[in-house]
């Protein structure tokens, strides 16, 4: 489940991010986890849009009644979540990418391996 899979400029975006000193220098390119905080920040954008949809009948030609509206209205939230999220969002995925990395390395320091 990651909304914004295959993303081709990552580490263009990774290196935009260092030079607005959103993540340190020596911060490293990994293009899974990039992705990955980039997927969270589209999910925190489909709940924030999708809240103010609730409650709204109808779409414009649609009408109150119409089969699938709410299939389709979900399927617009999604895209808008993944859609500001690609023009940079409120700047959630620098964040969410730098604790990624802190925790994965404090992680792989904490767990030895088997001796032989």
């Amino acid at each position: 489940m990651n909304p914004i899979a295959s993303n081709p400029n990552f580490a263009a975006e990774i290196q935009r991010a260092k030079s607005a000193g959103l993540l340190p220098k020596g911060t490293p390119v990994n293009r899974k986890a990039w992705e990955t905080a980039q997927g969270l920040e589209a999910n925190f954008f489909q709940t924030m849009v999708g809240s103010m949809f609730e409650g709204v009948k109808g779409e414009g030609a649609m009408g109150t009644e119409a089969t699938g509206q709410d299939t389709w209205r979900g399927m617009l939230i999604e895209e808008y979540g993944k859609s500001i999220t690609a023009k940079g969002g409120i700047g959630l995925t620098p964040a969410i990418y730098r604790e990624m990395l802190r925790h994965q390395e404090s992680s792989s320091h904490a767990v030895q391996p088997p001796r032989n």
